[in-house]
């Protein structure tokens, strides 16, 4: 796990996939403390949602979120989560912090 210093439970509007990570909903717990978001409806197209902001090299703010796509439950094995924001830098820095 890497040492970049993030929020959670930030909002987020109209992102859009941007890559994946592949990992544990209790690795996820463990990093980002408690979803911001989880439905049990197995209808719902999200289940389970973790929304982040941080910071890139140049100060910027970057926003992502991590969740599950039309599983119909929440994921809690190793699982491919979506990662979902507004470049493609949000794909790199989730992973960046979930991976190290």
């Amino acid at each position: 796990m890497s040492d970049v210093k993030f929020e959670t439970d930030v909002n987020m509007n109209k992102s859009s996939l941007q890559g994946y990570v592949t990992t544990t909903y209790d690795k996820l717990v463990e990093i980002f403390g408690k979803p911001t978001y989880t439905d049990a409806d197995p209808y719902e197209k999200v289940n389970c949602e973790w929304t982040v902001a941080t910071e890139n090299e140049d100060g910027d703010t970057v926003k992502f979120s991590i969740y599950n796509w039309k599983t119909g439950y929440i994921p809690t094995d190793e699982y491919q989560w979506h990662i979902g924001g507004y470049s493609c830098e949000a794909d790199w820095i989730a992973n960046e912090i979930i991976n190290g």
